[in-house]
């Protein structure tokens, strides 16, 4: 029998939202399959983050990753990839997230405690689409992921004496979201943009995301034999240009007058003018390197 230990995790929940609906909708082969397809993908999302899937409880995903902000990654990368599944028929899945860290009890592959009935507690309030956590989880990102969430104030859980502050990931820039104090508005992305080229193509963008890697259907494909298929995404996010490395080989940052910078699962604000290099380093202009330069959009109009 494996001993209980006692470790930090942040937990996650992921739970398709409406599979009555798909059922009713479609059919029960269809949407056995489409539900089938959406946990399939949720748990390759967890693998490819370095996290556990602890276990499948009907249509929901229980896995448990490291650290808070790498399950808040995962958590935007499971509601983007999610969005991306086929929607024959006008029906899509969605799916709610919900996660909250701290101490669990392991045991025999399985998680409990407290920090686990949060995590199912907040989930559970998340609406399609959403993702949500704890202020007390939220506190513990790093500064440039802390850009992405907003407080929504204090509420009650199911089953607890004590309340909990919730936060919103606002992991989709382009959707339409309610302004709270302190916040900026999605919009001020437009404030500037950022102008990408390699070789002899260019890209600009002031919101959303592109994807860059070698796979033919990403915005911006780079041939470097290094390059991972899908080795990264731009985001904007509040105005900042967010660089997220989701490759096997790294990629490599050079601003302008400082030091080399090397992402692995890791993200980057990009700001001024530099270099990006996919699974080498860079030092100077070359074939398959990524030339950025971050300007107002005032400023681009009129040059």
């Amino acid at each position: 029998m494996t001993a209980d230990s006692i470790a930090e995790r942040a937990v996650l929940f992921a739970d398709i939202a409406g599979s009555t609906r798909l059922y009713e909708a479609l059919g029960d082969t269809e949407a056995l399959r489409r539900v089938e397809g959406c946990l399939a993908a949720l748990r390759a999302v967890t693998t490819e983050f370095g996290g556990k899937v602890v276990k499948t409880i009907g249509d929901e995903v229980l896995c448990v990753f490291t650290d808070a902000g790498t399950a808040l990654r995962a958590a935007a990368e499971m509601q983007g990839t999610v969005r991306t599944l086929p929607g024959d028929g006008g029906v899509r899945a969605a799916v709610r997230i919900g996660f909250h860290a701290g101490p669990v009890l392991e045991r025999e592959g399985d998680v409990f405690g407290d920090t686990v009935n949060v995590a199912a507690r907040i989930a559970g309030l998340a609406k399609p689409h959403q993702i949500l956590s704890s202020d007390s989880t939220c506190s513990t990102l790093p500064g440039y992921l802390k850009m992405s969430v907003r407080s929504l104030g204090d509420t009650a859980l199911k089953g607890r004496n004590e309340g909990v502050g919730l936060c919103e990931v606002m992991w989709d820039m382009g959707q339409d979201m309610t302004l709270v104090e302190g916040v900026s508005a999605p919009g001020a992305a437009a404030a500037r943009e950022l102008r990408l080229a390699c070789d002899d193509r260019e890209w600009r963008i002031a919101r959303g995301s592109l994807s860059i890697g070698r796979d033919a259907g990403s915005d911006i494909v780079v041939a470097a034999p290094r390059a991972s298929r899908q080795h990264a995404r731009i985001e904007v996010r509040n105005g900042k240009f967010v660089l997220v490395d989701l490759s096997s080989n790294g990629t490599f940052v050079l601003p302008e007058g400082s030091d080399l910078v090397l992402l692995k699962r890791e993200e980057f604000v990009i700001s001024g003018r530099g270099l990006i290099g996919f699974g080498n380093e860079v030092s100077a202009p070359g074939p398959d390197v990524l030339a950025y330069d971050c300007a107002s959009i005032t400023e681009s109009a009129g040059a």
